[in-house]
This record gives structure tokens, sequence and C-alpha cells, in this order.
């Protein structure tokens, strides 16, 4: 009995393990799924942020194209009212400075081509004579539909030696152009004076020539070829710069890029992550314990029925199967005894008396069905419970079959003179084990008793039936 409830105890825990595992298991993915979603949700907010950066540089750069395209609409009116050089020279004049105050004081410089000649806010000598047709500005203007702003890429002005870029568009009157030279003076240039602490910002033009930075410097040592990328908006690229920092690159419409480097800090806190991945650590060490458990638990309840040097049926759990198919219909008990046994372990060692156990037991299994309860009694004697009721002929070659496999296992031990003798009893359903085996055995006697190495079933049942 105390082996059933033993059972009955080990299966119950087994389903609790197993229950506990499948909810670890179930733990263990939300949290993974809610890492994954915190990490994408401070990725999008870094999105938001880059985003916001490079909407300032856009404001900024649609801007300085509407000064632009103001520009060209005056013109184009003092053009068609034929007003003097002079008059619109000073207009551009006055125009340049305005406009110039606008953006912060950045240095700017305004002129046109009118009519084939060169008119600037800021004349120099070399007007006259300068090519304009030959150069990008003019002659991507003028292929452009009129009133569309051509951005140029950065260059030295051959004046001065500083960054520049130019943005021009074409007036109403083929071959009329105006442009703006944009110098880039300062940190100032696009108002970011005030950049958050630990942020990076860079602008390249189309040619990824880089135009201006501030902040963060180590982001000048990023990966050229993601400014070769065209995103939709904003993406977001992380093991392109040293340290902790997001990277996030946002095309403008202008063809120009704008990068801006957020420490990951600002984004996702590194306290926040270190307990959302020892939590999740922790249950994945959680589910490889339980499973270990688990494994040891099947284990040991395998051994709690297994006969621990033949891996037949343990006695205990013997006794309770044969017990168990009694209650429900009757069969055939035969018990098995191995003669002269002593002197195998006494000649040959008891390793190889452990040896023969295990080779008998292979022969009982080879002999007998799946289904029947083959199992060791103790030392040398074995026990077979068959819940067929075989005829008593068929029965007696069965058993002879097996007295003939043991002698020739017994051949390697000559020394032994091993040998088989076997009592068997047929049941009835409802009758006790006790009973059974009691007679059985007294049937195993009279095989001893002959001589040995022999079959004799017990009378019991038989008699009462008659």
């Amino acid at each position: 009995m105390e082996i059933g409830v033993g059972l009955k105890k080990r299966f119950g825990l087994s389903i609790y393990i197993a229950i506990f595992l499948v909810i670890e298991m179930v733990f263990g993915y939300f949290i993974l799924e809610s890492r994954n979603l915190f990490v994408k949700s401070t990725i999008q907010d870094g999105c938001y942020l880059a985003q916001a950066q490079a909407e300032k540089i856009e404001t900024r750069m649609d801007e300085y194209a509407f000064a632009v395209d103001l520009a060209g609409k005056y013109l184009d009116e003092m053009v068609a009212a034929q007003t003097p050089e002079t008059q619109i020279q000073q207009w551009m004049k006055s125009y340049c400075d305005k406009i110039a105050d606008q953006f912060g004081g950045n240095v700017l410089d305004l002129y046109a081509v009118l009519d084939g000649a060169i008119v600037a806010a800021n004349p120099w000598e070399g007007d006259d004579e300068y090519d304009y047709a030959s150069t990008s500005w003019y002659s991507d203007a003028v292929a452009a539909a009129p009133g569309t702003i051509v951005f140029s890429d950065l260059y030295k002005d051959a004046i001065t030696g500083r960054d520049v870029f130019t943005m021009s568009q074409s007036l109403s009157d083929t071959g009329n152009v105006v442009a703006i030279d944009v110098y880039i003076t300062s940190e100032n240039w696009m108002d970011f004076s005030e950049l958050p602490d630990g942020y990076g910002l860079q602008v390249y033009d189309p040619q990824q020539t880089l135009a201006y930075a501030i902040g963060y410097t180590s982001v000048i040592k990023l990966r050229k070829d993601i400014l070769a990328q065209s995103p939709e908006e904003v993406s977001h690229y992380t093991g392109y710069v040293e340290d902790d920092y997001n990277l996030y690159l946002c095309k403008l419409s202008s063809g120009w890029s704008v990068v801006v480097a957020i420490p990951g800090e600002n984004l996702l806190s590194t306290n926040h992550m270190l307990l959302m991945n020892l939590g999740l650590g922790l249950n994945v060490l959680n589910m490889v314990i339980t499973m270990v458990f688990l494994i040891s638990h099947v284990r040991n309840s395998k051994h709690l029925r297994q006969d621990a040097v033949t891996g037949l049926l343990n006695r205990s759990y013997l006794i309770k199967q044969v017990r168990k198919r009694l209650k429900k219909s009757g069969g055939t008990l035969l018990i098995v005894d191995l003669d002269n046994f002593k002197n195998v372990n006494d000649n040959y060692g008891h390793d190889h008396g452990d040896l023969v156990l295990v080779q008998v037991a292979e022969v009982l299994q080879s002999c007998f069905r799946k289904t029947d309860c083959i199992g060791r009694l103790g030392g040398d004697e074995f026990v077979i419970y068959m819940d067929a009721s075989l005829a008593d002929a068929t029965l007696n070659v069965k058993m002879q079959e097996l007295i003939r496999r043991v002698s020739v296992l017994s051949q390697k031990y000559p020394l032994s003179n091993l040998s088989i003798s076997i009592g068997g009893c047929r049941c009835k359903k409802g009758d006790k084990y006790s009973e059974v085996l009691k007679h059985a055995d007294e049937a195993l006697y009279q095989v001893k008793n002959s001589g040995k190495c022999g079959f004799v079933m017990s009378r019991y049942n038989i008699d009462k039936q008659a």
C-alpha cells in the first residue's frame, strides 16, 4: 500500500511541476514581449525626438527657400516694370540685410542674373567677368521648372574660403535666375545653441559632405553607408557610434540628411533594462531548475518500480500489479527459481552473478508478452503473471523452451551447474495473491525435491473445479 500511495504522490507532484513549468514559460513569454515592447517604444520615442530636431532644420531650410522665392517674385515685378539696375541692386542689398537679421545674423549673399547680367546685393570687382553660365546653381535652376528651388551641394567659397551652399530659382523670363548663398559660420547657424545635453547633430549635403555639426563629436565616426539610405521618415541604427548612443537618420525634402545621436540613457534607463534582463534571466534559470527537478523526479519514479539489477518490476510493484489483475480476471502465476545460483557467485564472483540475473531477465522478457507482469521477487527468484490461461500442453511447451534457453546460458558457466525450476498456479478472478503464491511455491518445491530443473503446476483451482 505504501508504494501505491508513494506513486500517487509522485504522479501528483509531476502534474504540479508540469503546470508550474507551463506558467513559468507563459510568464517568461510575457516578460520577453514586455521587454521588446518597451525597447520598441523607447526607439519610437527617440524617433520623435530626432524628428523634432530635423524639423527645425527643415523649417530653417524652408525659410531660406521662401526668402529666395519672395526675392524672385519682387525681381520679376521689377524686371517687368523695367526698374533701373541701380534701384534693383539697392533693393537687393536692403533685402539681403533684412533676411540676414531674420536668420540670426548669419552671413548671406543675394544675387541674380537679369537679362544676361549679374546684379548682386554685395557686388565685387569680378562680377563683370563672372562666368555664371558654367555654374551648377545657374544651369540647374534654368533646367528646372520656373519657381522650383534648387539646392546646391556644399562647397568652399573661392573668395572667403568658407563653407557655403546656394539656393537658386528660375524666374519668369527665360535665363533670369535669383540665388542666395548661405555661409556656414557658427554653431548657431541652425539655431541649435541649446541642443539637449549629450546630444549630437550633423547635417550632410546630398553628396554626404558634412555641412554642420554640433554637440556629441564622436557621432562624426558614424559609418557613411547609412547616409546612402533613403528612409521615408526616420531610421534608427545601433552600433554605428561609440558609447551607448542611439543614432537616427532623417532625410530632408531638399535631399540633405540630418543625423541625430541620442544618449541611450535619455531613452531607456539602464537600471530598468537591467531589471528586465535580470527578471528574464531568473525566469529562464527557474525553468531550467524545474526541468532538472522534473527529470530527476521522473527517474526516481521509474526506479521506484524497477528492480535495480535486472530492470524488471521490483517486489513491491510486482505484488501491487498482480493483486490489481487478480481483482479483474483470472490467469496463471509462475515462480522461477535459479538452481545452484550460489555456485556462480562462488566460482565466478558476484559481478558474474548479477550478470546471470540480467541475462535470465532478458530470457524471461523474450519468452513472455510485454503485457505480462515479470518481476524479481528477490535473490534468484522471479515471478511471472499471465492474464491468459494457457492450455496445459501449450504451457508445458513454453516452460520447456524457457528451461532449454537457460540451459544454453549455463554453458557459459560450466562450474555452476546452473538450471531453473518452475512452479505454477492457475488463478481465478478474486483470488488472493498470498494464496496463489503459496500454492505456486509448493509446486516449485516439488520440482526442487525431484532433482530440480523442471516444471510443475499446482492442483489449486483445478481440484476445486473438479
